[in-house]
């Protein structure tokens, strides 16, 4: 890569003026990484020690922001205002013993069925509605908060921003001056992401013991942040450790975090503290356990809205998800597309909208699916990536506004386009009575009016979940004994079908 600098004499005239310019483009850009490099050196706030960070705390702010309403949009707050006190009061009280009690703090439980927890930058932390059906003390709760808050006191997302900015930079530096940097650009990007995921672990690790340090300094019993972590490993063992929780796989491990725990304890001295099992179950009775068929649910293709009243049904053998805003599908070459979503104004109003965009060509008409008001139109759009064509269907309902879309590349939409018009014709009223009734199963505590095993609890509080679900949610084995006077929980209620 070098010859070209100390031989310049091989180029020619034109090619050595190109040279030059790639020469200085690259000097400019090593002296703004020294630059960067020296100036960007900061105390870290929880640690002490110095980092990196090309990233200023009222940035971390913003970005915390405008990742707060992409989590509210993308997965919903779950709906209970008592709950989502708890937690915010919880949080608070644990930020304003950390580093940063300045930050504006929000904690919220989000609408997700999985075991997760995860933190923005800026104060912004988020606990998934599933994780919270795995604790069983308020401790291990404030082991989860602790660990998400020390994310955010030792700035690691701020850390890990700046350092791929950094690298970037470097690397548009060489791509402009290398052409084999530039031939292999991708190929280094990737290489990136698994350097940094050393990183992740690192503050994995450091998170761990700061969320330690918070958890006890408020006086939480330290067994929390290792109890934490059964539940992981149980989460595990009961999918027969095919797969890792969602906790796991965005939080890297750093090795064995039970140990390191354990050692954290007996390095403290501190064995004992604040646990309250029965103010947290008390707390989570009545929680929404696994998906809430109330907010959508799908029955093979077909996806039925009961508290919305209306059905819809994608094409065979497409990939979709329930979003908190939108209701998405793939087919399975991921060249094609389609979404459901609710719009302001009506029908034909909406139409207008979209099909009056500059970068949009067709036009709508007015007409009915299924009894219902609609306006709908072929559509051409260009967008970066080419021209997508496809149909755009937008139906009145119940006082609320529908808009369905289904596009692919203009050259592939002939391969959807019977699949499309089927689909966009299958948008109906919900009548079906079962699927308007359908409800959540729900958590259910019970208190024991005598001694008994895991197992007769299943057996005497029948559950809708199986005996070896409840025995995980309530962190014990079937044969374990628990004494008269102690709270367990069960499911109660079917689900969807």
């Amino acid at each position: 890569m070098m010859r070209s600098i100390v031989r310049p004499h091989v180029l020619s005239p034109g090619a050595a003026e190109v040279n030059a310019r790639r020469i200085r483009t690259y000097a400019i850009a090593l002296a703004f990484l020294a630059t960067a490099a020296v100036g960007a050196c900061v105390t870290n706030p929880a640690t002490g020690e110095k980092m990196f960070s090309l990233v200023s705390e009222s940035q971390e702010i913003e970005m915390g922001r405008q990742g707060d309403e992409e989590v509210r949009r993308t997965f919903g707050y779950y709906d209970d205002p008592d709950l989502q006190a708890y937690i915010d009061s919880l949080g608070q009280t644990m930020a304003a013993i950390a580093e940063r009690p300045h930050l504006p703090w929000k904690f919220k439980v989000v609408e997700q069925p999985v075991v997760n927890a995860f933190a923005y930058p800026g104060g912004f932390i988020f606990i998934a509605r599933g994780i919270m059906t795995h604790f069983n003390t308020e401790t291990e709760l404030a082991s989860v908060l602790g660990h998400e808050i020390g994310h955010v006191t030792a700035r690691h997302s701020a850390e890990a921003i700046s350092r791929a900015q950094l690298a970037q930079i470097g690397l548009v530096a060489g791509a402009v001056f290398v052409p084999e940097v530039a031939q292999n650009f991708g190929a280094f990007s990737q290489g990136l992401q698994l350097m940094f995921l050393s990183f992740g672990r690192d503050d994995e690790a450091q998170s761990d013991e700061l969320g330690f340090r918070y958890m006890t300094k408020l006086g939480y019993d330290p067994q929390g942040a290792v109890a934490m972590f059964q539940i992981l490993e149980r989460q595990q063992a009961s999918s027969g450790g095919s797969a890792l929780p969602d906790w796991a796989s965005t939080h890297p491990d750093p090795g064995n975090r039970i140990e390191a725990a354990e050692r954290r304890i007996v390095d403290s001295g501190i064995t004992s503290g604040y646990v309250r099992r029965n103010e947290y179950l008390t707390r989570i009775d009545g929680l929404v356990y696994g998906e809430d068929p109330r907010l959508g649910y799908f029955e093979g293709h077909r996806f039925r809205h009961p508290e919305l009243a209306f059905e819809f049904t994608f094409p065979d053998g497409w990939d979709h998800v329930n979003g908190a805003d939108a209701v998405l599908g793939q087919s399975p070459d991921r060249d094609a597309a389609m979404q459901v979503r609710l719009v302001p104004g009506g029908a034909s109003t909406a139409a207008a909208e979209f099909f009056g965009q500059q970068s949009v060509a067709g036009t709508a008409s007015r007409g009915s699916v299924n009894g219902l008001p609609a306006s709908s139109g072929s559509f051409r759009m260009q967008t970066q990536e080419g021209i997508l064509s496809g149909y755009a269907l937008f139906v009145d309902h119940r006082e609320l506004t529908y808009a369905l879309f289904a596009f692919a590349p203009e050259a592939r939409i002939s391969t959807y386009d019977a699949a499309f018009k089927a689909s966009l014709g299958s948008f109906a009223k919900l009548t079906d009575r079962a699927a308007l009734n359908v409800q959540p199963r729900r958590i259910e505590i019970v208190t024991l009016d005598r001694a008994m095993t895991v197992q007769a609890f299943t057996d005497r509080y029948p559950s809708t979940v199986d005996a070896q679900a409840v025995a995980l949610i309530n962190g014990m084995e079937l044969t374990e004994r628990v004494p008269a006077g102690a709270m367990l929980k069960r499911i109660v209620g079917e689900g969807a079908p």
